[in-house]
């Protein structure tokens, strides 16, 4: 159905007593069968009252029901029997609760439940503690139903009854189901299920499939749903239970409806109606009318639509009145009040109302005012904020952007500077053809051409203080073999993130002394040289950098006695970025070093 369409949500609730697994003709045969006792004149009154309560769970009209089940309580009463009279007055509570009394249901079950700790009948109250549920359900109050079911159920937890317990815990099921909590309720509908295939009892069976189905159908499991209906209608059908099986019908009908199956949802619904006005069931006669005017207002049938609009205000003013009348016995029952105290003790109050509502009301402006006027200044002051903010803000960005400016400026000029400075040495170097410091120029003019690369690479990304790795080493190191004039390529393995100037610096001066040593020296009597750069973050805040050839070796100790000026410089900037160097033994020489990077 559409959002206006009225959401099944009947009280499905077996009693704990009087529970028999009967068909609708077996039904009958017993109230045949009952009235014929009871017309014989030598009956007790103890037997005529266990007759009585026994024909009104029985008989099939709801208004004889009641009838009888006060007849019975009448004469319980009269020979003095709490016992019957607490059955008797459960009958009550169950017949009015069908037929939409549910604050007189609800009194009786309250009587009922008195008698019952009174005589200290346990297993007795748990009956009552479930009808009770039920009383709060129609009134839905959820979480108070669950509380008494949750007691009832602990009750049959300790005995041996299986039968009540199953249906217990049916209840809690429709309980859970009705307040929203479907999961709960499938566990529930599941267990009362597997505790039946013990008690065989086809009313459990109907109950338990019917209800089931009604928490497929919410969950939008048609199939299943439709299947466990289906069975539940057949089953209680054969019973005689015209409520539960009319409200299962009409539940079909809303999954037809959800399926876009208007007459198979009208068949089901037209069922449904039928049924309730053959068992006098005005609660759901009123129901099926709003869900029958709103199917056909969705299918412009607006006479049938005006039909049942008329039929459900006749039945919701029938229950309306019903219930005010319930809410005015209950007040002259329950509260003994003198006319004249309380009409002086009304005006009193009146009174005092009045005077309080005008000193709350001259407050509240007063309050209100206050308010409106701090919020008005709270208001001003953070627009007058806010412009500063902003203000300085766009002050704070055009700083920014200088800054920028400059250090890009600077750095371009930086590495101009560091270029001449590389020409001018490459220009001595040549003129130092076969002079021992042409070697020690050469060297300085590769420390200052890995100097500039860090200033370029600054200037041609455009940013601040961070450059690349990867690609800036890559350049460095194919730089020193273009320069030494290498025969073969280097194997880079560099992970690629960017680190600051202040680490960027360092790092390629140690990586510059590493591989010119390496090209100078390592591969003078090797066939195929090669050479590995290896670079990675294996630890955070880490670099772990591998610089491996296969040369000739070299010897740590001789080059310090000969008082090298590379070693002390790696040594120097590797105690800089607080890091460590090792040479570690194998064929040719593997330098590994770990360097702080942040």
């Amino acid at each position: 159905m559409n959002k206006n369409s009225i959401k099944i949500k009947q009280v499905l609730f077996l009693s704990l007593f009087l529970i028999f697994n009967t068909s609708f003709s077996q039904t009958t045969k017993i109230v045949d069968s009952l009235i014929t006792v009871l017309k014989v004149k030598t009956l007790s009154k103890k037997e005529r009252s266990k007759s009585l309560s026994l024909l009104a769970f029985n008989h099939q009209d709801l208004d004889t029901a009641l009838f009888l089940a006060k007849q019975s309580l009448k004469i319980a009463a009269e020979i003095k029997d709490p016992l019957l009279q607490g059955n008797a007055l459960e009958e009550i509570s169950h017949v009015e609760r069908r037929l939409g009394n549910n604050s007189k249901s609800f009194e009786a079950s309250l009587k009922a439940l008195k008698i019952y700790e009174s005589l200290k009948l346990i297993e007795h109250q748990s009956a009552s503690y479930a009808q009770l549920a039920s009383n709060y359900i129609s009134d839905k109050e959820y979480k108070m139903a669950i509380l008494y079911l949750k007691k009832s159920l602990d009750i049959y937890s300790n005995s041996d009854n299986l039968k009540n317990y199953a249906i217990t815990t049916l209840n809690l099921g429709e309980a859970y189901r009705l307040a929203g909590h479907l999961d709960s309720a499938t566990t529930c509908f599941r267990q009362t299920i597997k505790y039946n295939d013990q008690i065989k009892n086809e009313l459990i069976s109907g109950y338990s499939l019917g209800n089931l189905g009604m928490v497929y159908a919410a969950q939008n499991e048609f199939g299943i749903a439709k299947k466990s209906l289906d069975t539940a209608i057949l089953t209680l059908g054969k019973l005689g239970d015209l409520y539960s099986t009319s409200i299962y019908l009409a539940e079909l009908g809303e999954i037809y409806s959800k399926q876009k199956k208007p007459e198979l949802a009208e068949k089901k619904y037209l069922e449904a109606m039928k049924m309730a006005k053959e068992a006098g069931l005005k609660e759901q006669i009123r129901d099926f009318s709003a869900i029958l005017r709103s199917f056909y207002e969705e299918r412009q049938a607006y006479e049938k639509a005006l039909l049942y609009q008329k039929m459900f205000q006749t039945y919701q003013d029938s229950l309306v009145n019903k219930e005010n009348i319930q809410k005015i016995e209950q007040l002259k029952s329950g509260y003994e009040i003198d006319k004249r105290e309380s009409k002086i003790a009304l005006l009193n109050t009146i009174n005092t109302n009045q005077k309080f509502a005008v000193v709350s009301l001259i407050i509240g402006v007063i309050i209100l005012l206050l308010f409106a006027y701090l919020l008005y200044r709270i208001n001003k002051k953070i627009k007058r904020t806010n412009i500063i903010l902003s203000d300085q803000k766009e002050i704070i960005t055009k700083r920014e952007q200088e800054k920028a400016l400059l250090l890009r400026e600077l750095n371009h000029r930086v590495k101009n500077n560091l270029q001449m400075i590389s020409s001018l040495l490459n220009l001595q170097s040549h003129e130092l053809t076969g002079h021992p410091a042409k070697d020690a120029i050469v060297s300085g003019k590769y420390r200052v051409e890995a100097l500039s690369l860090v200033h370029r690479k600054l200037y041609q990304e455009g940013v601040d203080t961070k450059i690349m790795m990867k690609e800036y080493l890559e350049e460095l190191v194919l730089g020193l073999f273009h320069g030494y004039d290498a025969k073969f390529n280097p194997h880079f393995d560099i992970i690629n993130i960017g680190i600051h100037v202040d680490v960027a610096i360092p790092l390629a001066l140690i990586i510059n002394e590493l591989v010119t040593n390496s090209l100078k020296y390592a591969y003078k009597k090797t066939k195929h040289p090669t050479l590995q750069i290896i670079v990675l973050k294996e630890v955070e805040d880490y670099l772990h950098i591998q610089i491996i050839d296969n040369g000739i070796g070299f010897d740590i100790k001789k080059s310090g006695e000969n008082n090298s000026f590379g070693i002390k410089l790696i040594t120097s900037l590797v105690e800089q970025l607080e890091g460590v160097i090792i040479q570690k033994n194998s064929k040719g020489t593997h330098w590994d070093i770990n360097l702080k990077i942040t």
